[in-house]
């Protein structure tokens, strides 16, 4: 098919060029006249398009996103529901595998007890299994064990462009499953394997320092991973801090020196500062950073919110959560293990994010998963009114602890929240960062579910927000399309002739979000218009399910030496 797009405002997004007014003709997947398009060529075009004066430039790359799983479900519109998020975001490549807990790999026998950890997060691949029984997630159906086969698996299964980092929890769990202690040598040695077997199919290593089980490992092993994944191939360590709080300093320490030592880069994930207590350290969290750029390469991606969304066992010390999934929840039923956890949460809370502590209570965590049926009356709300819902008023009382306990194990652990954690300066501070890209940390919306506004509101958001504060738009179209991809070896996705269609169409002077913490799903204004690979997905509003579902995997190549 050929499609016109006349009178647009191009951004090329290669951070140089300066936009400019013209044409821009699409013949199958790429462009093949910009700016000035012959009538010759523009003769007999199957689509036009009049932009008007719109912007024009490459789609954007969410760097963050949860999407891998759950989001391979076709919605009412008939593309994957990760895949309608991303365009009427403007995105049109999709970065998952994140925060170490990539689906892969994975070995046959724990496929059950990692498929349940996931569902908060990520969701399910598939329907559930047994809600009684010990496959409730269904991760027994998974029909891969390594990156390789989820790939195959997941091929027309996405719209969107995909792709995956390599899990550091995923590793852990293939040698140590979720064992509490720090590995020894051989258990290194075997993980490297690991990591230098999955590495081909991976963009980088990512780590989740306060998910289960890399929790439990320390900086020797972070930096022998990084440095298995960089003897096959290029790629950064892209961590979840162990602490994005109190602690915060130190835990930048660790991983920038785990990259470091490894020979990769960094990207520094979804960046924040947590708690009031520690909004003011924005300097010495953005020394750092700016320290690390000064030897190795660097990038940092954010979503703009002030507020926070992951699973509800972050609730819950690292030592209540070890071992088998039945394992934690029995713990969560003894009176001795939660009057431990309650002590750590509420008492000493050093070693570990508190979230409890850095929302500033219960009244700062809200409810946006639970198990369908069960706890829907509570979506939406914070883990304040489940308290009071129990008849307890004092929010740091050992009952109102048993309350919160008490509605997890209800739910059977499949609780997804909203920490609300942040300061509107403070985000502002890191977005105005000129290496800081762009994501959404998505999570799945679907039944039980209420998710954060950012899987849909992040990309428009950030373009109002730059235009607010007076970023150029050459610079942010860079930011959120093309920086990405530099950093990760992608080839640029920079607009010319012969490039890649996968483009969109904004509106500068409008685009903006329009969602929020209480109604997350409503699309935002603004984006008028998505191609993937030629294919025009979303138009004026209306998704456009095409013939095949085309997203395509990216991947980088392998280093010379390996």
């Amino acid at each position: 098919m050929r499609q016109l797009i006349t009178d647009a405002l191009i951004v090329t997004g290669d951070g140089a060029t300066e936009p400019f007014r013209g044409d821009a003709l699409i013949d199958g997947d790429r462009i093949t006249h910009l700016g000035a398009v012959p009538p010759s060529a523009a003769t007999g075009a199957d689509r036009r398009i009049a932009a008007g004066g719109r912007v024009l430039s490459p789609g954007f790359v969410d760097t963050h996103n949860h999407g891998a799983l759950a989001g391979t479900r076709v919605g009412e519109h008939g593309i994957p529901i990760s895949c309608e998020m991303a365009v009427r975001g403007g995105v049109t490549k999709r970065i998952c595998g994140v925060d170490g807990l990539s689906p892969a790999p994975v070995v046959p026998d724990q496929r059950a007890e990692y498929a349940a950890q996931l569902v908060p997060l990520d969701g399910m691949a598939g329907p559930p299994g047994d809600p009684e029984g010990d496959d409730p997630a269904g991760g027994l159906g998974w029909p891969w064990s390594t990156m390789e086969e989820f790939l195959a698996w997941h091929r027309g299964r996405s719209v969107t462009d995909l792709g995956m980092h390599l899990g550091h929890s995923a590793v852990r769990r293939t040698v140590m499953g979720n064992l509490d202690r720090v590995a020894d040598e051989a258990d290194i040695r075997a993980m490297a394997e690991v990591v230098r077997r999955e590495a081909p199919w991976c963009l980088g290593l990512s780590t989740g320092l306060v998910y289960n089980p890399a929790v439990y490992s320390d900086q020797r092993e972070i930096t022998a991973l990084v440095r298995a994944f960089n003897e096959v191939k290029q790629g950064a360590l892209y961590p979840h801090l162990r602490s994005e709080s109190d602690d915060i300093i130190e835990a930048l320490d660790e991983v920038i020196t785990a990259a470091v030592e490894g020979g990769g880069g960094y990207c520094s994930e979804h960046s924040k500062i947590a708690g009031r207590r520690n909004w003011d350290r924005f300097g010495d969290v953005a020394s750092r950073l700016d320290d690390a750029a000064g030897s190795i390469p660097t990038l940092g991606n954010m979503y703009p919110y002030t507020a926070g969304s992951t699973t509800a066992d972050t609730l819950f010390p690292p030592e209540v959560r070890a071992g088998t999934r039945a394992e934690f929840m029995a713990r969560l039923s003894d009176d001795d293990v939660r009057r431990f956890a309650f002590e750590k949460i509420y008492g000493d809370g050093s070693g570990w994010d508190n979230f409890v502590a850095f929302c500033g209570g219960l009244e700062g965590v809200q409810i946006a998963g639970v198990l369908e049926g069960v706890g829907d009356e509570f979506l939406g709300k914070r883990f304040s009114d489940v308290v009071l819902a129990a008849g307890v008023t004092d929010m740091s009382s050992i009952e109102a602890h048993d309350a919160v306990c008490d509605f997890f194990l209800h739910n059977r652990g499949e609780v997804s929240i909203i920490s609300h954690y942040g300061n509107e300066a403070t985000v502002e501070r890191f977005f105005r960062r000129p290496n800081m890209a762009l994501c959404t940390d998505g999570l799945m919306p679907g039944p039980g579910q209420k998710p954060h506004p950012r899987s849909i509101g992040s990309f428009p958001k950030a373009l109002r927000m730059a235009r607010e504060l007076g970023i150029d738009l050459t610079e942010i179209v860079h930011r959120l399309a093309v920086l990405p991809c530099e950093f990760m070896g992608l080839p640029s996705p920079a607009l010319s002739e012969g490039a890649d269609a996968s483009l969109v169409l904004f509106d500068w002077d409008r685009v903006t979000e329009r969602n929020s913490y209480e109604d997350p799903l409503i699309p935002p204004e603004g984006i008028d218009a998505v191609w993937v690979h030629g294919d025009l997905v979303h138009h004026e509003g209306q998704i456009q399910s095409p013939k095949a579902f085309g997203g395509r995997h990216l991947l980088t190549p392998p280093s010379e030496s390996s």
